[in-house]
Parts: C-alpha cells; structure tokens; sequence
C-alpha cells in the first residue's frame, strides 16, 4: 500500500470515529510526525489525515511548533509523572540506592510501549537540535534534575557534573534501544521486551558504578 492509500485509509478511519476533534488532530499529528518528521509534515497534511479544516489546527495549537509539542506531552507526561511517583515512594521509605534509582526511571517506558511512541520518541531525538532541544528541556530538563539529586543520594561520593554525563549517556543508551531493540544481525524479536530492558538496566548500572569508580581513580593518579 503506497502512502497516499495508507493516509486514504486512515482518514476513512478518523472520519468514521466520535474522538473529539483536539485529540484526531494528535492522533494525525503523531502519525505523520513519526513517518515523515517535523520539517516533512504540514499542517494541511495533518488537517486532511484527521479529518478537519486547517483553522481548527491553528485554533488549537497555535502553530505546527505548538502542536509538535503538544503531540510529545501528551505521550511523555504520563511516563514522567509515573516515574516521579515511583521516586516519591521510594525515598519515602529510606534513601534508595542506584539500582532502585534506575528501575524507577525505566519501568514507567516498559510499561509505556505501545503504539507508536517508541518511534515518536526516537523521531524527537533525530530531530535537529533547534527543534528537539527546546522539546527535551521542558519534558525532560525538571525530571532530569529530580534523578539528579537522587544518585547524588545514592552516590555520595560521586560529583553532580560526572553524574549528569553518565546519566546524559545512560538515557542515550535508552533511547537507542527504543529505535533499534535488538544489535545487528540479531532478529527484532530476539527478547522480549522485559529482558531487553533487563539488560539495558544492568548496562546503566554498570555505566553510573564503574564510571564513578574511573573518574575517582583517576583523581587519585592526578593528586
């Protein structure tokens, strides 16, 4: 099926369903913003794929910024605020250490993988950087910190600058396990996605523990 029969096909969908008019405009913004990117999708493009006339995009969301942005909160806030909730609940109970850390910050994604948000959230770090950046900063920049403090707890030897490159690295390993969930000349499905993640956690674990370790012996050797 060529892309002009897949997005008849989809809009035949749309107009047949009651989804109010705010959330069909996302629902195509999401679809055609993960199959063509930012700079290759219009706002004409998603008002046809949904179903609307253009001014009701405009009357939303302002602009196709706007609605970009809109498209990754609606599917980011969730995994954020669960993953805060989780935080919450273990630093209520004592100081939690890294693996407990970790976990927090990942089962919220696990439990998360459906539809087409892996790819929404692959496309946005492939983005150019004036695009994604501003994006990232607000979803992520507040959460970001939170874990800061955090494996700053866990880890109190551990510098906060040191910290936040292993834990940029970390969510960057993250990230490319959601675009490609398996290695080269592996089949896509050769885990599921729980041992996937399994590995992934063990791998930042590793990179947050050893890391630190490296860079205090090696101000040990510089002293």
């Amino acid at each position: 099926m060529n892309f002009a029969m897949a997005t008849s096909a989809r809009t035949d969908g749309y107009q047949k369903t009651s989804v109010p008019t705010k959330n069909r405009i996302l629902d195509a913004a999401e679809t055609l913003f993960v199959e063509k990117g930012f700079a290759a999708t219009s706002l004409r493009a998603i008002a046809d794929l949904a179903s609307v006339n253009l001014a009701a995009t405009h009357y939303h969301f302002g602009s196709k910024e706007g609605l970009l942005a809109a498209t990754i909160h609606r599917r980011v806030e969730p995994i954020n605020r669960s993953r805060l909730e989780k935080l919450d609940c273990l630093e209520a109970e004592s100081t939690p250490d890294v693996k407990s850390v970790v976990r927090s910050f990942l089962e919220p994604v696990i439990e998360s993988m459906t539809g087409t948000l892996p790819s929404l959230i692959a496309r946005l770090y492939g983005e150019p950087e004036s695009v994604s950046r501003p994006l990232l900063e607000r979803e992520f920049g507040a959460v970001f910190d939170r874990y800061i403090v955090a494996l700053q707890r866990a880890l109190p030897k551990a510098e906060e600058s040191e910290l936040r490159w292993l834990f940029h690295f970390s969510i960057g390993a993250m990230i490319h396990m959601l675009n490609f969930p398996s290695p080269p000349s592996m089949p896509p499905d050769a885990l599921t996605r729980e041992e996937a993640f399994a590995r992934l956690e063990s791998f930042i674990l590793a990179g947050l523990t050893q890391g630190m370790e490296a860079e205090l012996d090696a101000k040990v050797e510089l002293s």
